[in-house]
């Protein structure tokens, strides 16, 4: 008896740690990689997209595309993650996809996206048909044009964000129908009307250089 319950407990305390931590700071283990070839950002790099380095997930930004969580049962939960830019490009650009509910066949899936772009960061958008009630997008939903039908929600304060080459930490609490970003300890934005309740978690390869790290869940209370 006394084997059996160690047996149970050990089970139940990797699981838990498991749900915890998003990258074990090895390896992609947990990750998939999507790519888009017909976008490059402007051009090719010799390193692969994706690889880690020095306990931080890197991506160079080309091709376009993501690398998921291969888990797409993520509902309630904080996301925190620090990111930097890691090497100069012609635009820095990035973002962290919450809800990512399908594949669109583009380097944009249906999903919500925390902006990471320096000049918008974090600000919110409703990307691939995903739907923000109250906010009207931009163009009707085209899903032969991946850049149709985005709903946007900008920052609400000026950005928190240091200086090129330095670590931001950024929290986002997704609960129902509300998404809450803060960076480096300043609430930047808050948007109410989220529609789709559950999906797997996404970092963006959209031609910025740049590297995660310490990517974490809490208060998670997946497929709710």
């Amino acid at each position: 008896m006394k084997t059996t319950v160690l047996v149970i407990l050990t089970f139940a305390g990797a699981a838990a740690c498991s749900a915890a931590e998003l990258f074990n700071g090895k390896d992609l283990a947990g990750w998939t990689s999507v790519a888009d070839h017909d976008v490059t950002g402007g051009y090719v790099a010799a390193e692969p997209t994706w690889a880690v380095v020095n306990g931080a997930i890197r991506t160079t930004g080309t091709p376009f595309g993501y690398l998921r969580t291969k888990r797409a049962d993520f509902a309630n939960f904080k996301l925190t993650l620090e990111y930097r830019w890691w090497r100069p490009t012609a635009r820095s650009n990035s973002g962290v996809f919450l809800r990512l509910a399908s594949e669109t066949g583009s380097f944009i899936p249906k999903c919500y996206e925390n902006q990471l772009e320096p000049k918008s960061v974090c600000s919110i958008f409703a990307l691939g048909g995903s739907v923000l009630d109250g906010v009207a997008p931009r163009n009707p939903y085209d899903s032969a044009n991946a850049l149709s039908g985005i709903a946007a929600v900008p920052a609400k304060a000026p950005s928190a964000e240091r200086p090129f080459g330095e670590w931001n930490t950024l929290e986002i609490d997704v609960n129902g129908d509300e998404i809450v970003s803060r960076l480096n300890g300043t609430e930047m934005n808050r948007v109410t009307g989220v529609t789709t309740r559950k999906g797997a978690i996404a970092l963006q390869s959209e031609g910025g250089a740049v590297e995660f790290r310490n990517i974490r869940l809490s208060n998670s209370r997946e497929g709710q």
